[in-house]
């Protein structure tokens, strides 16, 4: 099955943007594209965790309206066109409430395996929550059917999380798939053999 919701929030990266961040962040092209794919992916899932809290899902929406990057982010297309970094600030606040104590291990762990640094690693995650919500608000995508697409998605998109992302998740068990075919959709190859039994002492 194809990874509708999945491909429709990487189809909103451009490579303008890529380029964007790239001289931002002073960070390798291929690196960033992954680092942007598995940060979206690491956020999907942490909202698929607490979604059926929708008290918290509805404070956590909420929390990205009266924010500097939902009032000036346009799409055009379904791309992104223009782009406000207040996410780097922003973006706490919903990852907070998202994931709690864990978003420094996380981010760190993106650090670890994508190979960013990990000031990068704490920004593009931001970007990517900051991205995702104000998507969701902006389409006026009901929870329910936001839940339904993460549920039918989540073996994809639980591909794309490396290994130590998805043990801190609670996904210890998955098996991740191997595979040499990637959608055109996808940002970049990613190489799905984790070294997270490698660096996690490193944390």
């Amino acid at each position: 099955m194809t990874p509708i919701l999945l491909n429709q929030l990487r189809s909103i990266i451009t490579s303008p943007l890529i380029s964007l961040f790239c001289k931002k962040f002073e960070e390798n092209e291929i690196v960033l594209r992954r680092s942007i794919d598995t940060s979206i992916c690491t956020v999907l899932i942490g909202l698929e965790n607490i979604i059926d809290n929708t008290l918290l899902y509805d404070k956590i929406i909420e929390s990205i309206t009266c924010t500097e990057f939902y009032k000036t982010i346009e799409f055009e297309n379904g791309k992104l066109s223009s782009i406000n970094y207040s996410f780097e600030q922003e973006g706490f606040i919903p990852l907070n409430l998202i994931f709690s104590a864990k978003k420094g291990r996380i981010s760190e762990m993106i650090s670890n395996e994508v190979g960013i640094k990990s000031e990068t690693a704490g920004a593009i995650l931001n970007f990517a929550v900051m991205l995702i919500l104000s998507h969701f608000k902006n389409e006026k995508q009901k929870a329910k059917n936001i839940q339904t697409g993460l549920n039918s998605e989540k073996k994809a998109i639980l591909n794309t999380v490396p290994e130590g992302i998805r043990v801190i998740l609670g996904y210890s068990n998955f098996e991740c798939e191997e595979t040499n075919s990637y959608s055109s959709n996808t940002l970049v190859k990613t190489n799905l053999r984790s070294h997270f039994f490698d660096k996690i002492f490193k944390l």
